[in-house]
């Protein structure tokens, strides 16, 4: 249950030892010739040089005229290559992780403007799952780490979608079989992602769950209380049924 915790430890520790240099972090993917990067980057001395995690958000902030102008396919990759995207997980609370990363980086907020925030968020989720095979591969157990918390990365920020704005009224649904699809090649692979591994995804459907169906609260065990609307950690068989049983009622 405390995996998260210990991949952010290694996280900053790794900054500081060879291992950061000879590992592929999401920051680091190449970008098109003539498309805007972040200027300071982690592992780099100019990053070193921030004294505080608000100086380094700074940094990071997307120009105004480049928000307006930018398609929603390489918004959503600037995004996911946010350098303080996994700060997510430095908080029990799953829904306080992503309030604090909406308030602080420009980027998600624009991001979450698009009418086709669904469809870029799901198919790259879709692309990680059909590359499960890279956690058997012989990667290294920090890059194992970060493909693992890129897939809880994107199980979360598929939770916070709203519809209000989004044509198509079965996208929703779409967004839950995309997730259960996730979780079910995940139980094929427990020695990886049994535990902490499965606790976005049951996050994420839940909340998804409730915007389809608001009266999924009612049967859950404490209610709006229940941990799944708030980390996804789960205890009880009962909650992890219920969550089960919704997503495939809804989704055959």
């Amino acid at each position: 249950m405390k995996s998260f915790k210990i991949l952010l430890l290694l996280f900053i520790w790794s900054s500081a030892c060879i291992v950061y240099a000879q590992t592929k972090w999401p920051w680091d993917e190449p970008v098109k010739p003539g498309a805007w990067d972040y200027p300071v980057k982690p592992g780099t001395d100019e990053w070193k040089q921030f004294k505080k995690t608000e100086e380094m958000r700074k940094s990071c902030q997307i120009p105004e005229e480049m928000l307006r102008s930018i398609s929603t396919n390489d918004l959503t990759d600037l995004c996911l290559r946010y350098p303080l995207l996994f700060d997510l997980f430095a908080f029990e609370n799953t829904n306080f992780g992503l309030d604090v990363l909406f308030k602080t980086f420009n980027g998600i907020r624009e991001l979450y403007q698009r009418k086709d925030i669904t469809s870029n968020l799901t198919k790259r989720y879709l692309e990680k799952v059909k590359n499960f095979s890279f956690m058997q591969g012989t990667n290294s157990d920090i890059e194992k780490g970060i493909f693992k918390l890129t897939i809880s990365t994107l199980e979360v920020l598929m939770s916070r979608i709203e519809w209000q704005n989004i044509e198509g009224e079965e996208n929703p649904k779409e967004v839950l079989k995309s997730l259960f699809e996730g979780y079910v090649e995940k139980i094929k692979l427990p020695e990886y992602f049994k535990g902490s591994g499965f606790q976005t995804n049951f996050y994420a459907r839940a909340h998804i769950i409730v915007k389809i169906d608001s009266s999924f609260i009612e049967q859950l065990p404490e209610k709006e209380k229940n941990n799944a609307l708030y980390s996804g950690r789960i205890s009880d068989e009962k909650t992890i049924n219920l969550i089960d049983m919704y997503s495939y009622q809804l989704i055959k």
